[in-house]
Formats: C-alpha cells, sequence, structure tokens
C-alpha cells in the first residue's frame, strides 16, 4: 500500500474462524484424524470485512457485545492472524485495547514503559526523550520507579494509556479505553486523543456511547453477527444500530426526523423537502455564559444558557420543548419539558422562526455532561415531539475543592458529635 493513497488501514475480506470443540478429546482425536472426520463446529468471529481508513480520519466500530468489534482491532494489531481477507496498516501502529495487560509485573512503571517502546518499534534514545512526558501524562509521582504489581488498576491504565498515546502512532486501536482514571485524567485523555487527529493518525475507536462516537468520529461502521451491516454517517449508523437493539429485544424501533450537524450556528444549506421537514425544527445550537460568551466548561454555580434556533415550517398553536442531561455513558441524569414545567409557550406562525433558551445552574458535580433538545406541541395535551437532537452539544462542569466525584452535588456536611 503506498503512502501516497492517504489510506492508513485497508482491510479486505477479512474473517477470522474459530473452532469450537464440545468436549477436550475431540481436541486430540481432530489431530489424529484431521480429513477423515471433523470433530469442531466453526464460528465466525468477524466475516468478509472490507473497509479503508485514511490518514486523519477516525471511524467509530459500533455493536452489540459479541458482534466482532475487538477482535477487528485485534487483527489490525497484529495480536491475531486472519482466516481469510488481508490487513494493510500505514506506519506505526499503538493500541489501547486491554491497557495494561502488556505490562511485566515484576518491572518497574519505567522499565514497562522503555519495554513496551522497544515492543512499539522505538528507539531507546527517542524513549529517553518521551520519558518525562509519559511520567507528567500519567501522574503515578514516584510509583513510576516501584513494580507494577503494587499499582492500583487504575494507576495502570493510567501508565498504559500515556505510553500509548506518546508512542507518536500513525494508527491508534481504542477499544473502550477513553473512560480510564477521574474525571480530570478523561478530560486529558480526550484532549490527547483530539492533537492526534489533528496530527493526521487513523484511529479505529470501539465505543458504546453514542456521544462518544458522534463528538469523535468521522463515519462510523456497525458490525453484527461478524459482518459489516452498514458504513457511513455516524448519526445514520447510530440510528440504524439503535433501531436494530430495539427490534432485538421485542420494541418497536422509532425513526427520529433527520438531524443538523450540532453544535453549529449554522443552517443546512439546501432546505429539505416539505415531506421530510418536521413540523417544528431545531436548526442550531450554542451554549453560553450569561453574559452571551460562547464556552464549554464552567465553574460550579455558574449559569449555563443553551441557545437553539427553531423554525416552525408548519403553525403551531402550543409549541413545546424538552431537554435532557446525560453523563458520557449515556446514563440519563435529568430531563424536562416547557409542559412539564408549567412554562406556557406563544403560539407560532408557519415560517417563523425563532431563538429559545434553556437556562440552567452548574449545581451538579465536576464532569462532563451531554444534553439533548426536542421540539413539538401539546395541542392534544400530551408532548407530540416534532423533531429531536439526541445530541445537541455537552458542556463540562470543573469540580469544586474539598468537594466529592460524580454528577451530584448534596452540600453535604459531616459532624462528630460526642
Amino acid at each position: 500500500m503506498s503512502s501516497e493513497t492517504g489510506v492508513a488501514i485497508e482491510l479486505a475480506g477479512l474473517g477470522k474462524r474459530y473452532e469450537i470443540y464440545d468436549r477436550p478429546h475431540h481436541r486430540l482425536l481432530q489431530t489424529l484424524l484431521r480429513g477423515k472426520r471433523r470433530f469442531y463446529r466453526e464460528f465466525w468471529a468477524l466475516s468478509e470485512v472490507s473497509l479503508a481508513v485514511r490518514r486523519g480520519e477516525t471511524l467509530g466500530i459500533v455493536g452489540r457485545n459479541g458482534s466482532g468489534k475487538s477482535t477487528l482491532l485485534e487483527l489490525v494489531a497484529g495480536t491475531l492472524a486472519p482466516t481469510t481477507g488481508s490487513v494493510r496498516t500505514q506506519g506505526r501502529v499503538a493500541a489501547l485495547l486491554e491497557l495494561g495487560s502488556g505490562f511485566d509485573p515484576e518491572f518497574t512503571g519505567r522499565q514497562n514503559v522503555y519495554l513496551n517502546g522497544s515492543i512499539l518499534g522505538i528507539p531507546r534514545r527517542e524513549m529517553d526523550e518521551r520519558i518525562g512526558a509519559i511520567e507528567q501524562f500519567a501522574g503515578i509521582g514516584a510509583f513510576v520507579d516501584q513494580p507494577v504489581k503494587t499499582y492500583s488498576s487504575g494507576m495502570t491504565v493510567r501508565l498504559a494509556f500515556a505510553v500509548a498515546v506518546h508512542a507518536t502512532p500513525d494508527v491508534l486501536l481504542v477499544d473502550e479505553a477513553l473512560a480510564v482514571g477521574d474525571t480530570a485524567f478523561q478530560q486529558k485523555c480526550l484532549n490527547r486523543v483530539r492533537e492526534l487527529q489533528r496530527a493526521g493518525v487513523a484511529i479505529l475507536l470501539v465505543s458504546h456511547s453514542p456521544n462518544m462516537v458522534i463528538e469523535f468520529c468521522d463515519r462510523a461502521a456497525y458490525l453484527e453477527a461478524g459482518r459489516l451491516k452498514m458504513l457511513g454517517p455516524c448519526r445514520e449508523v447510530l440510528e440504524q444500530y439503535g433501531n436494530d437493539v430495539v427490534s432485538a429485544e421485542g420494541g418497536v424501533a422509532r425513526i427520529e426526523a433527520p438531524a443538523l450537524p450540532v453544535p453549529a450556528a449554522a443552517v443546512a444549506d439546501a432546505a429539505p423537502s416539505p415531506e421530510a421537514q418536521p413540523a417544528t425544527e431545531i436548526l442550531s445550537v450554542r451554549i453560553t455564559d450569561a453574559s452571551g460568551v460562547e464556552k464549554a466548561c464552567f465553574s460550579h454555580g455558574e449559569e449555563i444558557i443553551v441557545r437553539f434556533a427553531v423554525r416552525f415550517h408548519r403553525a403551531n398553536a402550543a409549541p413545546c420543548f424538552g431537554i435532557q442531561l446525560r453523563s458520557v455513558d449515556d446514563i440519563a441524569l435529568w430531563a424536562s419539558t416547557t409542559a412539564y414545567m408549567d412554562r406556557r409557550v406563544p403560539p407560532a406562525d408557519a415560517g417563523a422562526t425563532v431563538e429559545c433558551r434553556w437556562h440552567l445552574r452548574a449545581e451538579c458535580g465536576g464532569s462532563r455532561y451531554v444534553f439533548a433538545l426536542g421540539a413539538g406541541d401539546v395541542a392534544s395535551g400530551e408532548y407530540k415531539r416534532h423533531h429531536r437532537l439526541h445530541y445537541a452539544g455537552h458542556f463540562d462542569v470543573l469540580p469544586r475543592p474539598h468537594s466529592g466525584t460524580g454528577w451530584l452535588e448534596p452540600s453535604a456536611r459531616f459532624e462528630v458529635k460526642a
């Protein structure tokens, strides 16, 4: 594969087959009677997967447990050999799979850093230049010179992550590894991934969080039972995946109205046909502080204003708007609507465009919060949604000193009475 093509990862007809034996002695019989009788069942963890990832592109991989996501990353990393097809990569490959699994517990953290560097093909001289940055990023202090067997699991993954992202890779493989450590370290990890993206690193990111895929990925691939079911824009792939999950669990899949990219202050150039337009549509979203300055990081207690433009393609006699806050792992934390808050919204004529605002107070724990927005009406007495942005943006709340960790800030006090 020529580096001039711009393709960093190329998979062609990739497949991985395992032989499943019902009884242990069948393995021996298979060896002795090979070609005469088959004592195993075939299981294809991956089958006929073909795709390409260009330099600087991030591809999100989604799918249910057992769909072949981790197998795909291991094949690209070279820790597994394919049964069929081929894998070609351009440049140095760094993998964040089972963080810390390659560390020798008897070696110190520093010795393991150099060992991992040699495995990645990094000369000792270069590792000497990077060791300081790795130590600072991991933030484990003097423990870097203690045996890894004395580390907590959190310290191990912090050091492993620091090594991988400072290896100046051309290809980075990430398997659910962006949520390690505390909030501050998670933010450091995410910022580092952003730097690698800007540096032109090709990234394969496996995640069960749709927010993570939408925020960090250029495209998404949906694996089902080892096969590539869909490859395309993140929102379309996640919608298909979500609908399939609901259907598989016996529910009825709900198709959302198409959402414009957010957060952004621009409207799509091409207007959809009247049939495809929701009656009430969210056009753009901005997050500001109380003075109107756009920002995404707030101190505890600070006012957060979510400003969004709405267009009424058809007259709406009783508009209603909703908001939901979620964690980055897609856990619903809080939700409300204007109807639930007993806030009547004036009726709107067809063709009208207005700016709406949700005023929030950052009275919550230090963390990242993702929010969804909805628009509809309550003409029938219940909230009927016309348009919903599952991911409308996110903001960070800085942790307060001498408080606690988590999403809640219950104003805790402690006292001892004799």
